[in-house]
Formats: structure tokens, sequence, C-alpha cells
């Protein structure tokens, strides 16, 4: 079970942090269609990575047994596992491109306050909050991991308990036609 459980968060981290690599020239890593796309293919992948993974384990380890504890732990840990891989493929990314990422979602930030109906003051304030924020992201390992992690791990949690909550209607639709 742990082999499947491995096997299922690597090769899903994998995918999803390659997206970083796929589009390095091509698109703003930061732009609008870009995190749609890559929310998108998180929904996707982790949800058929937790899914398949559990059917797998239901199947043919457990002899077709699976409760939601079962499916949300299994889908825990594949979580867990498939967020420290995506984080440590943004790692990857970020010490080739982490300056220019930096300094291009600065220019956004910039942009997108200039664009705004606010005083110059107060667009001063948010975007020098902003630098500091970029900069401690930029020079602090912790801070980039952790709300790299921050982007996946929601997302990934609320599959795993609807997949335990589907597995365990399963389990008592199953029971109920054993009767």
């Amino acid at each position: 079970m742990r082999k499947i459980i491995w096997f299922f968060g690597i090769l899903s981290g994998l995918i999803i942090g390659a997206g970083f690599f796929v589009n390095t020239g091509s698109s703003a890593l930061n732009s609008s269609s870009s995190e749609t796309l890559r929310y998108a293919l998180m929904l996707i992948v982790l949800g058929l990575a937790v899914f398949l993974s559990v059917r797998y384990i239901q199947q043919k380890v457990l002899s077709g047994e699976m409760n939601f504890s079962r499916s949300f732990l299994v889908g825990f840990y594949i979580i867990i596992i498939a967020s420290v891989v995506y984080a440590l493929m943004w790692e990857i990314y970020f010490v080739q491109h982490g300056h220019e990422y930096v300094s291009n979602y600065l220019a956004e930030i910039k942009e997108r306050l200039d664009d705004s109906s606010l005083g110059q003051l107060e667009i001063e304030n948010r975007f020098a909050n902003q630098r500091e924020i970029m900069e401690s992201y930029e020079g602090n390992f912790m801070v980039r991991f952790g709300l790299t992690i921050a982007e996946i791990f929601p997302i990934g949690l609320l599959l795993a308990l609807v997949n335990g909550i589907y597995f365990s209607v399963q389990a008592m639709k199953a029971e109920k036609t054993h009767r």
C-alpha cells in the first residue's frame, strides 16, 4: 500500500510541477490564464491520483473493502507527498528564474495599482508592502516553500475529503445490498 501511495504522490507532484518548465519562455508565469490552467491541472491530476490509488488499493489490496478513514488517509498521504514534490519542483524553477519571477510579479502589481482608482500615496504604500513581501519571498526558502505548499495542499485536502465521502457512500451502498 505504501508503494502505491508513494508512486501516485510523486507522479502527481512531478506532473503538476512540470508545468513550471513548460511555460518558461512562452507566457507570463502569473498571468491569469496561466494560473487558471495550473489550478485546473492540479484539480485533474490530484483528483485522478487520489481516486485511482484508492480504487486500486480497494480492489487489489483490501478485497473491495474501503471506508471513509482509509480512503481519506490514502488521499491525504498522496497530497502531502505531491505537495512537497510540487514545492521542490518550484524551487528548482526558482533557482533558474527566481529574480525574473519576482521582478515580473512586482511589475504586474505596479501596473495593476497604477490602473486602479487609488490615490498616489496609497499606491506607493501598497507597492512598498508588496516589494517587502517579495524580498522576503525571494530571500527566504522557508517562506517560499510554505507558500508554494499552500497553493496545492488545500485543493488536495478537499479532493481527499470528497474521495473519502465517495468511497464511504459506496461502502454503505454495498453493505445495504448484502443484507
